[in-house]
């Protein structure tokens, strides 16, 4: 049970490919340290790509992805609120790794983690690395060969 005094935090995200199709993910932390929404929302835009971006297996949260993937697929989720709310914990992908409950200053650690070894755009569900990997195997070759890659 959640006390009333200690809301949870509510982090939502979601995956948009290139044709703007959109599969929307949230995880819902606890919040112990009884950080603001405001302040919250401030430490996780300074981590991400470009204030919005992240790679979801490198936090620890649940990919998006289509089951279908399409040439113009990437691996970047989009950070979209977080917002306080009275539901229970559920971070799934950290829960099964862990088994425990994360607290959203953990989550920001995560973050911050990958943002300064690196968002890995390798660190993603096999299908999608190997799609990006034959996607950046043809530009290589592209290039090689003196082909105009930029039409």
């Amino acid at each position: 049970m959640t006390n009333a005094a200690e809301p949870n935090i509510r982090f939502c995200y979601l995956y948009r490919d290139a044709s703007n199709y959109k599969q929307h993910g949230e995880a819902v932390f606890t919040n112990h340290s009884r950080l603001s929404v405001g302040e919250i929302e401030m430490q996780i835009r300074a981590f991400l790509k470009d204030g919005e971006y992240f790679i979801a297996r490198q936090v620890k949260v649940e990919e998006r992805f289509f089951d279908a993937l399409y040439e113009d697929d990437h691996p970047w989720h989009e950070f979209s609120w977080v917002e306080a709310t009275t539901e229970p914990a559920f971070d799934p992908e950290y829960w099964n790794e862990h088994k425990c409950k994360r607290d959203i200053t953990e989550f920001i650690a995560e973050l911050g983690k990958a943002h300064h070894a690196g968002w890995d755009e390798k660190q993603v569900r096999g299908d999608v690395a190997r799609l990006l990997a034959r996607q950046k195997d043809e530009l290589k070759r592209a290039f090689e060969a003196g082909e105009d890659v930029l039409e």
